[in-house]
């Protein structure tokens, strides 16, 4: 195919961009949007890239800038053809440097398709191989980790969390009300992301501050980032829905808790390595970051600026890197109703009970972390942080299902373009 004339170039140095919302923009549930600034992140200090520099962008199809390519014959590893959904033009669209996608029928991953740059001034293309920020989308590995304690009897649903922690987690306005598992499973716990503390956690790389310590000086009275009154919903735990990546943060730290093992080596080994997922985690300190595509932020004008890999204290709630590849193992066996390739990872009731709406009287789309969009037909998750913006989702009548992802942010200016090539993609699984 043709070499698309199109290319996004770096914004001069010094530019700032801002970091989108990790709260999940596509539903309208977020309470704030992030303003981080590129500068604290350690905007790169590259020089601008001339837009004329590359005469296109790699192909949809090949992954490569030689479209003759033998990499026009397939998409993925293992003889995966690429899909016939075109990504080159949607580049344009979404104004985002790079795109990976994948479509799963029957449990399995039947194409991908990629376009764009992984890095605009390495000119290192996107490959079905690239690992990417999935941001939001990781917290359905996250309730996955939960579910599969719960599946082994280690915790009921409706039980305190803080009886599974070193630690009460108790809303002020309402000390005698539990805060359960249930509820930070559907964003009704009445801890609520506070902007200011949730901004400050935010590091260039994986952060320093730990997982537990976060959460806990988060929500006990006294802790170095309790707050009575900006931390909490001022109503009680299960009568208030809103979307709290804080809340995902602290089931993250239950599973480790219950567990007794890191979350991240959790996931590896009763998620990702059962699945089959070669390369992929929460920390970069376990990847090749040579393969992890550079994250953009829009800077105006149709350029963008690069910044660096961002990490936060609260990463089970958005910072799982990997490839479309690896994470349409994931949600094949959440199609196949928990289980992949004879590797069992849930049981099927409990995929039941994930799929159903929770609390039809505060939201009739919310299931177990995952929930219904695109008229209500598909479960998934989406996700928009620091130069990453994604889309999983699957339609539990036929099993088919589909990944999108970028190393950009669509969500502001290009949301509905990018629903409408995530429906171009689900065509494209019914045509199967």
């Amino acid at each position: 195919m043709p070499v698309m004339e199109f290319s996004l170039p770096l914004a001069p140095t010094g530019t700032l961009a801002r970091c989108g919302s990790s709260l999940s923009n596509g539903r309208l549930r977020a309470a704030f949007a992030l303003a981080l600034a590129c500068l604290p992140l350690g905007c790169a200090d590259d020089a601008a890239v001339d837009d004329e520099t590359d005469g296109g962008v790699p192909s949809t199809e090949t992954g490569d800038t030689d479209a003759e390519t033998d990499g026009a014959e397939t998409g993925a590893p293992d003889g995966i053809p690429a899909c016939s959904v075109d990504l080159t033009p949607e580049l344009e669209r979404l104004q985002v440097p790079g795109l990976s996608a994948g479509i799963i029928v029957d449990g399995q991953l039947v194409c991908t398709a990629v376009a764009g740059w992984a890095d605009v001034e390495a000119q290192r293309p996107v490959t079905p191989d690239t690992l990417f920020e999935w941001a939001s989308v990781s917290k359905t590995v996250t309730v996955t980790a939960a579910l599969i304690l719960y599946d082994e009897g280690r915790f009921d649903l409706d039980d305190d969390v803080g009886d599974y922690l070193s630690f009460p987690v108790r809303n002020p306005a309402c000390p005698q009300t539990p805060i359960t598992f249930r509820q930070l499973m559907t964003h009704t716990s009445s801890i609520i992301d506070n902007e200011s503390v949730y901004e400050g956690t935010y590091t260039v790389g994986d952060s320093p501050l730990s997982l537990g310590d976060f959460v806990r000086g988060y929500v006990e009275p006294g802790g170095e980032f309790y707050d009575a009154q900006d931390n909490f919903d001022y109503e009680c735990a299960g009568s208030y829905l809103e979307y709290s990546n804080i809340a995902v943060g602290l089931l993250g730290h239950a599973v480790e808790q219950i567990a007794e093992q890191p979350f991240d080596d959790f996931c590896r080994e009763r998620i990702f390595d059962p699945l089959g997922m070669g390369e992929g985690s929460f920390h970069l300190a376990n990847l090749d970051v040579d393969n992890v595509a550079i994250p953009y932020e829009p800077a105006g004008g149709g350029d963008v600026t690069k910044i660096d890999h961002v990490g936060y204290a609260t990463y089970p709630d958005g910072l799982l890197r990997t490839s479309v590849p690896d994470l349409a193992r994931f949600l094949s066996m959440m199609a196949e109703s928990g289980a992949f390739e004879g590797e069992r990872i849930l049981e099927q009731d409990t995929i039941e009970e994930l799929s159903q709406v929770q609390f039809p009287g505060l939201d009739d789309t919310q299931g177990l972390v995952w929930y219904y969009d695109f008229g209500g037909d598909l479960l998934g998750h989406d996700g928009s942080d620091c130069g990453a913006s994604s889309l999983m989702f699957f339609d539990p009548a036929t099993g088919n299902g589909a990944l999108l992802v970028a190393n950009g942010l669509w969500w502001d200016a290009a949301e509905a373009e990018a629903f409408t090539a995530f429906e171009a993609l689900m065509d494209e699984a019914a045509s199967y």
